[in-house]
């Protein structure tokens, strides 16, 4: 009886210890199967490695995952944002933006001795002009000027002439400075010398017929004397400028006065002459 119960108790430990072991390898299979699987994912037939974990979708943008594997390239910056490269408009190559034109018109003073002496008296100024932009900043112009002032009327008395002017054009090279204060408001400094040619005209209302479907008369004033000379002159002056158009445009209007002084000859026993000349043309206009 004793033998019998040690063999049933011998029996069941050997059933409970393989009922053990085969628990633990079924425990230890799917983790086994797993790290087989891995390994073996892990080499080609060619020897060559590679990753079969769904990691591989780290590597990827989110343009990847949808569905484009091209990145998207980086913004470009926006045209005049700091930073870009901003110029001033012409100077970075463009040899039109070179180019200086001007125009303009304004009235004219005397001084000096021509207003002592009453030779002449206020007038007009038509300005035209072309050169060429070494900077932003600094120009030069072949400028034409023509200034034509009325002769006072005492003057005119005494000499017996019912009417007369004094025209005075000048075709001078002047150097420009800009000197800007905002990006669409500035100032400028101006002046040089060069040709300048004056004529004194007195003239005279006369009777003239006119004929054009019919006939009539009428009067004209017509030169009765007149004399000129030629001579070297010079001048300077400052003006003010504004970018109407916008801060980035070529385009300037501006308003300038110039001191002019002309080295006309004075009056001899053979020679007529009023001596030289003093204006202060106040013009007003566009410039390129």
């Amino acid at each position: 009886m004793t033998e019998t119960c040690n063999i049933s108790r011998t029996l069941l430990r050997r059933i409970a210890t393989a009922a053990s072991v085969i628990a633990l390898a079924a425990a230890s299979y799917p983790a086994l199967a797993q790290t087989q699987t891995d390994t073996s994912a892990a080499v080609t037939d060619d020897g060559h490695a590679y990753s079969s974990s769904t990691d591989w979708k780290a590597y990827l943008d989110s343009d990847g995952l949808e569905g484009s594997g091209t990145p998207s390239p980086a913004p470009k910056p926006a045209a005049g944002q700091y930073g870009s490269n901003n110029r001033y408009p012409g100077y970075g190559g463009d040899r039109w933006s070179h180019i200086a034109i001007e125009a303009g018109g304004g009235f004219t003073a005397p001084i000096g001795n021509d207003v002592r002496d009453g030779y002449d008296t206020w007038g007009y100024n038509i300005t035209a002009g072309a050169g060429w932009n070494f900077t932003k900043r600094i120009g030069a112009l072949l400028e034409y000027q023509f200034n034509r002032n009325k002769i006072p009327g005492a003057t005119l008395a005494a000499i017996g002439a019912p009417d007369g002017n004094i025209n005075t054009w000048s075709l001078t090279i002047d150097p420009i400075v800009y000197l800007p204060v905002s990006k669409s408001l500035g100032a400028y400094v101006t002046g040089g010398g060069g040709f300048y040619r004056k004529v004194t005209n007195f003239s005279a209302p006369e009777e003239e017929e006119y004929c054009y479907y019919f006939c009539e008369v009428g009067y004209v004033n017509e030169t009765i004397g007149h004399f000129s000379s030629n001579q070297g002159g010079l001048n300077i002056g400052v003006g003010g400028y504004w970018k109407a158009f916008g801060p980035d445009s070529n385009a300037k209007l501006y308003a300038e006065a110039r001191y002019v002084w002309v080295d006309s000859p004075a009056a001899t026993a053979t020679t007529n002459g009023e001596g030289s000349e003093g204006l202060i043309p106040v013009t007003f206009g566009i410039r390129f």
